[in-house]
């Protein structure tokens, strides 16, 4: 609605996954660097938490796509062992029965494995929302699939991604063997910003949108969290548009953050 009159290509603030809407920031790069680090030496699982909201299914996709190998992700692990590896067997190209067993499923996701360790790629498998998992088996599962391995190292690369309740939920087995565990904190102000004018470039704005002290008062509204900022900056981008402002001001954001925050859904 706003994109022709501000001059955008695109909507600049929906909620989307796509590594292409990925903003450089400093503890963002800095999370994606000492867990790539680990995963691409093989040297154990990786563990990628913080609240909802913070950017880790973007983050995570954005890491998958820079090691350039094939991935695997689950974004609903809340599901039977056996059925988890099901999905993972096929995504690596794997057939499975059509009513799986443990044994077969295992006996082909090892076989897949091993055809990819024989051409010096190492699979990665994301665990999205991984507090979701509520049975032992499967978190038993995904720590015994580290052991296979052809050259002394690990066949598959995991990435675990959840909320701050799946510190409490692992089981010390698997968090033992992390090579890497980034928390992923609500932006700073400076990030905010940069995140913000990052999403407005992005889709061809060429003039300031966002007054500087409009920019503070938004990261304010929304605790620095990424999801937060996107809906009331969407808002504030509307509101603008609705009373034909050239730019959003901190009285727009006040206005955008009481109706976001007393809308239920939008928590």
């Amino acid at each position: 609605m706003y994109e022709e009159h501000y001059g955008l290509e695109h909507r600049p603030f929906g909620e989307t996954v796509s590594p292409g809407s990925y903003v450089a920031l400093p503890t963002r790069d800095a999370a994606s660097r000492r867990l790539r680090y680990g995963l691409e030496h093989g040297l154990g699982p990786a563990l990628l938490y913080g609240p909802s909201g913070s950017g880790k299914t973007l983050l995570t996709r954005r890491l998958a796509l820079e090691m350039g190998v094939p991935t695997v992700h689950l974004t609903f692990p809340a599901m039977p062992a056996v059925d988890l590896l099901t999905l993972l067997a096929e995504g690596l190209g794997a057939s499975v029965l059509e009513v799986p067993t443990m044994s077969a499923v295992l006996r082909r996701l090892r076989e897949a494995l091993s055809d990819h360790a024989s051409r010096g790629v190492r699979p990665l498998l994301i665990v999205d929302e991984a507090q979701a998992i509520h049975e032992p088996a499967a978190f038993e599962v995904l720590r015994l699939l580290l052991n296979f391995n052809t050259h002394g190292t690990p066949d598959l690369s995991l990435l675990l991604a959840g909320t701050t309740e799946l510190l409490l939920q692992a089981p010390a087995a698997l968090l033992d063997r992390l090579t890497a565990r980034s928390l992923l904190a609500p932006l700073t102000e400076a990030e905010s910003a940069t995140y913000i004018e990052g999403r407005l470039s992005a889709a061809g704005a060429r003039e300031p949108l966002f007054a500087s002290d409009a920019l503070a008062d938004l990261h304010l509204a929304a605790l620095g969290v990424p999801r937060r900022l996107n809906h009331l900056a969407d808002l504030s981008l509307l509101i603008a548009y609705a009373e034909s402002r050239p730019q959003v001001d901190p009285r727009i954001v006040a206005i955008a953050a009481r109706e976001f925050h007393c809308d239920p859904l939008a928590a």
